[in-house]
């Protein structure tokens, strides 16, 4: 404990990511280990009696209007731009429910381009706001992320890479840029589809939690976060080698 706390402050964040993307790394050998598991006979019987359940409510939304639900999702996606009430992965697991995956895939990017769209737009309105004020302080991560021209494409595409990091906020700080709106859209696309894509199938194989085609995507979500947290790591410390030099 003591050792940590003699550690500075990049050190510190720097342990932690590693400690978050071994974390990662960690469950998604376990859920690995979890899908062998439940191919076993004994543990087959008892989970065909929870997936009758599961049956059940997949067949409750099956019958619902596909139209009526394509613009619930959109509209759930328009009402998230202003109110951030609902998690955008249950939006995204929403539409695998509904539709085929393929289907529900492009329904949630299209959500998602509507989402990163409106906060854009308020960027180029408004301004950045306090999250983009504290990043101009920094010279170092103002020329990296070229905050005062067209925006950094490629930093863009590992912003969206990176789970935790706010969807609203980056938006918001690329709409305050000369970035082109289209290109903003692509990138922010293309840098979130792992995920979209990810979820989306998630959504479909919800009413089969045990199966493969249901853990194979958390799997690849979790390897998928590790990596990023790993990204994140590398770039904060060019950073920090950039601010000392």
């Amino acid at each position: 404990m003591k050792k940590f706390k003699k550690r500075t402050k990049e050190e510190k964040r720097s342990l932690v990511l590693k400690i978050i993307s071994i974390a990662c790394f960690s469950v998604a050998l376990f859920l690995v280990f979890l899908t062998y598991l439940v191919t076993l006979p004994h543990i087959q019987a008892r989970i065909a009696e929870i997936q009758d359940w599961f049956n059940r409510i997949e067949m409750f939304i099956g019958g619902l209007n596909k139209l009526w639900a394509f613009f619930t999702v959109i509209a759930f996606f328009v009402i998230k731009s202003v109110i951030p009430f609902v998690p955008l992965s249950v939006l995204f697991i929403s539409s695998g429910l509904v539709f085929p995956a393929p289907l529900a895939a492009a329904i949630n990017i299209l959500g998602f381009a509507i989402l990163v769209s409106a906060k854009y737009a308020w960027g180029k309105k408004f301004g950045g706001g306090s999250a983009h004020r504290v990043l101009v302080k920094s010279e170092t991560v103002y020329d990296f992320m070229d905050l005062g021209g067209k925006g950094n494409w490629w930093m863009l595409v590992i912003l969206r890479f990176v789970p935790f990091i706010p969807i609203n906020t980056v938006s918001r700080i690329y709409g305050a840029t000369a970035m082109d709106y289209w290109r903003f859209c692509l990138f922010s696309v293309l840098g979130f589809l792992p995920r979209i894509i990810t979820w989306s199938i998630i959504g479909v194989n919800i009413t089969d939690p045990f199966s493969v085609k249901f853990m194979a995507p958390i799997i690849i979500l979790l390897s998928l976060t590790g990596i990023s947290v790993l990204v994140l790591r590398t770039m904060l410390k060019y950073i920090d080698k950039k601010k000392e030099s």
